[in-house]
């Protein structure tokens, strides 16, 4: 088990702090009670499980304990209301940049991992995903050139976002807004084939995987065996509209 050494810096958005750990690595650690509330944990963690049982590229991440002494080393105008506990932990990838926010953008030679852009775009729209803004990918440029590309802050997935429950889960599964990084993605694959290998990865993900990351959920993050049960509804319940869903979407944008 990893521990957190020294606190470095609280970074932009101000509900991650970066930490130096026992195994030599940096990682933004979120913690219980923060200002967005302890979902956005929850929710962090179980989209992470079901993105590595897909194979896409998420960030390596940890729950580690944390003591109230460990707590307080964060500045308290962040930390009052933080708890001792479990708290999220996910790799700091250094030397990345988000999406500009203007072309020109990579292309698909660009990346050394194209076709995970169609899996993050399908999951997205499993997971309601609704934030993946320009700076919720990250791209690594390799010594070659090209871009790795990882995908990062899911703590408002799920209908109702940070304050999801069992109403939430039951209403509209529509973006509000389309994202620019799955715009992006549909112009530079303009492929829908790639796309529906991951639809059917997704419906292939049996129901007691998808039980075990909700029961795998740390006790003193309070998440209810009724709200568990409703998020493994919805889960199972948005597989049958995912297909319909990703393929309106894609042809809306593609050959654009």
């Amino acid at each position: 088990m990893i521990e957190p050494i020294k606190y470095l810096e609280t970074l932009p958005g101000k509900a991650a702090h970066l930490f130096l750990f026992s195994d030599g690595n940096r990682y933004a650690v979120k913690c219980k009670n923060n200002f967005h509330g302890t979902r956005e944990l929850v929710n962090e963690y179980v989209v992470a499980k079901l993105g590595q049982l897909l194979n896409l590229p998420v960030v390596p991440f940890e729950i580690v304990n944390m003591s109230e002494k460990q707590i307080q080393q964060i500045p308290k105008k962040f930390s009052t209301n933080y708890q001792a506990g479990n708290q999220f932990a996910s790799l700091f990838i250094d030397n990345c940049t988000g999406l500009a926010k203007k072309p020109p953008r990579p292309t698909l030679n660009d990346i050394n991992n194209p076709n995970v852009l169609a899996g993050i775009l399908v999951f997205d729209f499993w997971v309601h995903g609704a934030d993946r803004t320009k700076s919720n990918i990250l791209l690594k440029q390799l010594p070659d050139g090209q871009y790795d590309i990882f995908m990062i802050d899911h703590g408002k997935c799920f209908p109702g976002g940070y304050k999801w429950n069992a109403e939430t889960l039951q209403k509209s599964k529509k973006f509000k807004k389309d994202s620019v990084v799955h715009i992006w993605t549909v112009n530079i694959l303009n492929d829908l084939n790639i796309m529906t290998s991951y639809i059917e990865k997704i419906l292939e993900l049996s129901e007691a995987s998808i039980h075990e990351v909700l029961q795998e959920i740390p006790v003193d993050w309070n998440v209810s065996n009724e709200d568990k049960e409703a998020l493994f509804i919805y889960l199972k319940e948005r597989k049958k509209t995912l297909a319909d869903s990703v393929y309106t979407f894609v042809k809306r944008y593609l050959n654009q």
